[in-house]
């Protein structure tokens, strides 16, 4: 089976490679989630307005709320490009989950607050989901919020907010109804970080990145923060993770990383031979592409869901487990073809100017979302409707 794009997709794909070509110099691209420089963030954020005033953060929104009203099929395509070029976008959190909850469950006048400065790169978004005590099951969460008056007290904490240090709002789910049962008295909250009693504390993980502890002591949300219905959180983040247009493109990174290891195997020698022209070497190579190509589908799949409006296959989950499980074994693939020196960070001796260590760190960083295992839990039971 071949995958084509029209000719007008792809023009579009060489619209978005002519911008990329202008704006990001190869010096500049990196991994948001991982890496920590200020001056490298600073660019970041200036780049990720260019796209705001593209209209492409907000692709296919409706142009009342800041996008373009563009098909899925093109913000797929974006998203295959800058994630070719490891282009450092942020606030992904604003444009799929805060985005996706309002253009689906939002009134009209909080559309029209919030999505156009989402849209032009001015607010920052975070998600505030996962809570130390919850492990992986969100619906345990414990964090409160009290009416009191018009506004709302917030008191509790969350755990694992990537960018918390650097972002201006958080995605905040808050039991608001207490007694309730799990998955009902849930709410969803925007919520001030620099808000009276809201604090943060570093908590860097294996792969570069800072994520945080946030805390939260008698915090005063006002009522007109209050996203949706009261009451109605669960629904809205089961439903809504990328409402507002994914930019998930998985496959292109691991394409990215393939090729740089095979231009690697055909310039070094082992034992006086290229490695292209090792036997082992060469099927290793064929798994690393087999393992692309199955990203690849899968995300096609799920393009094609979107396109459909149809649900996912076993409940989304099995991407999720694929891609999870994927990059480990990916890199560790990796490190076999290169040998023992990978491991070495940028130097003089690190093959792929240390690339290769990087990707081992960064495969095993990869909670976000949930873990495979709970993930293979929702494919068995939601996907295949297996008893717990």
């Amino acid at each position: 089976m071949e995958f084509r794009f029209s000719p007008e997709q792809e023009a579009w794909r060489e619209e978005v490679r002519a911008f990329l070509d202008r704006e990001l110099p190869p010096a500049k691209a990196f991994d948001t989630e991982f890496v920590e420089d200020d001056e490298l963030w600073e660019f970041a954020l200036a780049f990720t307005r260019k796209l705001g005033e593209r209209g492409w953060i907000g692709l296919t929104w409706p142009r009342e709320y800041g996008g373009l009203g563009r098909p899925v099929v093109d913000r797929f395509i974006l998203a295959e490009e800058l994630t070719w070029r490891e282009a450092p976008i942020v606030n992904v959190i604003g444009w799929s989950l805060a985005a996706g909850t309002l253009l689906l469950f939002g009134s009209e006048e909080q559309k029209r607050r919030f999505l156009p400065p989402i849209a032009r790169g001015e607010t920052f978004w975070v998600e505030g989901l996962s809570e130390p005590g919850a492990g992986s099951d969100l619906a345990n969460l414990s964090c409160t919020a009290v009416r009191d008056g018009r506004d709302w007290i917030v008191n509790g904490q969350k755990t694992y907010t990537t960018w918390g240090s650097r972002a201006d709002v958080m995605y905040l789910a808050a039991r608001s109804e207490p007694g309730s049962t799990r998955h009902q008295g849930i709410s969803v909250f925007c919520v001030d970080l620099k808000a009276p009693g809201v604090t943060l504390s570093p908590l860097y993980n294996l792969g570069g990145g800072r994520q945080n502890h946030t805390y939260f002591d008698n915090v005063r949300v006002p009522g007109d923060r209050l996203i949706g219905e009261e009451g109605r959180g669960w629904h809205y983040i089961m439903n809504a993770f990328y409402g507002g247009g994914s930019g998930y493109a998985a496959h292109m990174s691991f394409q990215r990383m393939l090729e740089e290891v095979v231009v690697h195997c055909k310039t070094h020698r082992r034992g006086g031979r290229l490695l292209i022209h090792d036997p082992q070497v060469r099927q290793q190579l064929a798994e690393l592409a087999e393992l692309v190509e199955a990203a690849r589908v899968l995300m096609y799949e799920g393009l094609s869901n979107a396109e459909q409006r149809r649900p996912p296959a076993f409940a989304g989950a099995l991407t999720v487990v694929v891609l999870k499980e994927m990059r480990p074994r990916f890199a560790q693939l990796c490190h076999r073809i290169l040998g023992p020196l990978c491991q070495l960070k940028p130097g003089r001796f690190a093959p792929l100017e240390g690339h290769a260590e990087a990707w081992y760190r960064e495969s095993f960083a990869n909670h976000a979302g949930g873990t495979p295992q709970v993930k293979r839990m929702v494919l068995a039971t939601r996907g295949l409707g297996l008893p717990r």
